[in-house]
Order: structure tokens, then sequence, then C-alpha cells
């Protein structure tokens, strides 16, 4: 009974705030943590690079995901990473963070709209993350708007 309620818990606050007339906002961070484990992510198949070299292009349905990764490639455990991410759909962005052995981690800071002046030039709206990476591994991101998901699966070493 306590995992369900645990559970349905993360769901809800994973959900919060997934109003499909939402708009991004500068100011409220959609990153939540759950007490519970999920499948281990799995990097037999990460997630392919994009046209420049920091450029990650995700898995989504119903839509296109991207990212932009500022900092070291390849990722490092312990040095802070700034993600732009770039997600086609509806309403405000969510971003679950799932470490190597399946548990999950807070996002640094974000996600935060980006509103203008990008020179990332991706389908959908604009959104920043900070990301510190506590462990060597395959790494699971989780974006979610109103009505597309979408993951990013990167290798830290």
């Amino acid at each position: 009974m306590k995992v369900i309620v645990v559970a349905a818990l993360a769901i809800g606050l994973f959900t919060v705030g997934c109003d499909s007339n939402s708009k991004p906002s500068s100011t409220s961070p959609r990153s939540t943590v759950a007490r519970v484990t999920v499948a281990r992510p799995d990097c037999t198949t990460p997630s392919s690079r994009g046209a420049a070299a920091n450029e990650i292009r995700g898995r989504a349905t119903r839509g296109e995901l991207w990212a932009l990764v500022f900092g070291s490639l390849p990722l490092r455990t312990g040095e802070p990473t700034k993600f732009v991410w770039r997600m086609t759909g509806r309403g405000a962005l969510h971003v679950a963070l799932t470490a190597p052995d399946g548990s999950a981690r807070r996002l640094l800071w974000g996600p935060i709209a980006h509103t203008a002046g990008s020179t990332f030039h991706r389908p959908g709206d604009e959104w920043g993350t900070g990301v510190r990476f506590d462990a060597a591994g395959c790494w699971r991101i989780h974006l979610a708007r109103a009505d597309t998901t979408g993951d990013v699966l990167v290798v830290v070493a």
C-alpha cells in the first residue's frame, strides 16, 4: 500500500501544471524527484548526435526533441552541465532525471523558458536546465509536455 501511495504522489507531482493551455514559464521549475525506482536506463542505443558536435536528438512521441549541451563532451561525472532543450508540443515542460541505478535525481535548476534571441534552430519551444551527473553510466532524461513526451539517453564517464 505504501508503494502505491508513493507512486500516486509521484505521478501527481509530475502532472501538476500540465495544462494544455499553459505557456512555458521562466519562474516555475518543473522538476520533481519521486521516491520510487524505475527501470534502469538502457544505453544499448543511446540518443544520436545531431549536425553539431554538441547536439543530441532525443526520441519523442508525436513531435521532436533536441538538446544542445553546454559543457564537456563526453559528459563527465560531477561536472555541472547546461542543456538547452527544444521540444514541440503544447504546455509547460516537465523534466525527470533517472540515474544508472534507476533512482530519480533532481535537476540543478530549471527548466527555464527561453523566449527570444536563440541561435539553436530546431523545432519547438526552448528551455534550459542544469544537471550534475553523480554517477557514471547510462542516464535517462525524460521530458514531457501536455501532448508530447520524449527521452534522451546519455552515457556519462
